[in-house]
């Protein structure tokens, strides 16, 4: 699921994208694993480099049994979100630049882990999707959140609110990349630039952070909220909660706007096991 090697000051990490799931205690107890690895040898590592491999595994993530919860069994959802969450949030601060290397497709929860490293860089092959609302449910564990920060309520919307899978260039106009590589040859580069740079602070950890095109509440944003309810189609249940996470989580402070995040996703688990859709992640 995830194989480490050393690189002299370097961890490299090899992730199997299809099995990154924050519902799995497996994958959990693996990802703590790592951010363990990287927190105890703070001061030693330079950097951390995570490659997404889909090897193996079922991309399905078999999650029929989401179809079959209760109202009383959401507060367990919450809960494996929550510390699915802080693990996301302990690989923002290790004390070195969490590096991703990216190419290929790289969809629903991998970009989400994707994007709580430091960098990103992409092979231009690379295409980059949330495909969640297509399939009843509300993005989580930090993908709204993360994708609003760094792409902007506007530049967000077609990756979460339509599913939209944007390419290289798509991707990297929208804040989400940091750099494009046409080559394997350049990928390990720009990687060992990022490497050097050391830098290791997340915008939204930042100070004085602002988000890009303006904050729900600016003046840029006003005529494009008034007509964003008509364009996504908020009649799917799972597309107006995610409208609701994004502009509601743009208001609050980063942690506040996962716990938001969470509950939608939550709402839209409940919705889609009462009209029994057929969902994965």
């Amino acid at each position: 699921m995830i194989s480490i090697r050393h690189d002299g000051k370097v961890l490299n990490a090899q992730l199997d994208a299809r099995a990154i799931n924050p519902l799995s205690r497996l994958f959990q107890r693996e990802l703590a694993g790592l951010v363990a690895r990287l927190e105890s040898r703070r001061g030693e590592l330079v950097a951390a480099v995570i490659g997404f491999g889909t090897d193996g595994g079922d991309s399905r993530h078999e999650h029929a049994h989401l179809l079959a919860l209760t109202p009383a069994q959401i507060s367990d959802c919450m809960q494996m979100l929550s510390a699915y969450n802080a693990l996301l949030r302990r690989l923002e601060a290790p004390g070195m630049p969490v590096i991703a290397n990216l190419g290929g497709a790289v969809s629903g929860h991998a970009l989400g882990l994707a994007l709580a490293c430091h960098c990103r860089i992409a092979l231009d092959d690379v295409h980059l999707s949330l495909p969640q609302v297509q399939r009843g449910l509300a993005p989580v564990a930090g993908e709204v959140a993360r994708t609003v920060r760094l792409a902007g309520l506007r530049g967000a919307a077609p990756i979460l609110l339509e599913g939209a899978t944007l390419d290289a260039a798509q991707a990297r106009q929208a804040g989400l990349l940091h750099h494009v590589a046409a080559s394997r040859t350049e990928l390990a580069r720009l990687t060992y630039a990022a490497r050097a740079q050391r830098q290791a602070i997340q915008p939204w950890d930042a100070r004085n952070s602002s988000l890009p095109g303006g904050g729900p509440r600016s003046a840029a944003m006003r005529d494009w909220l008034q007509l964003a309810p008509a364009r996504a189609g908020l009649e799917q249940p799972a597309v107006a909660a995610t409208l609701c996470a994004m502009v509601e989580g743009a208001q609050v402070g980063f942690d506040c706007a996962l716990l938001l995040e969470s509950r939608y996703f939550c709402h839209t688990v409940m919705n889609s096991a009462r009209n029994n859709y057929a969902f994965s992640f």
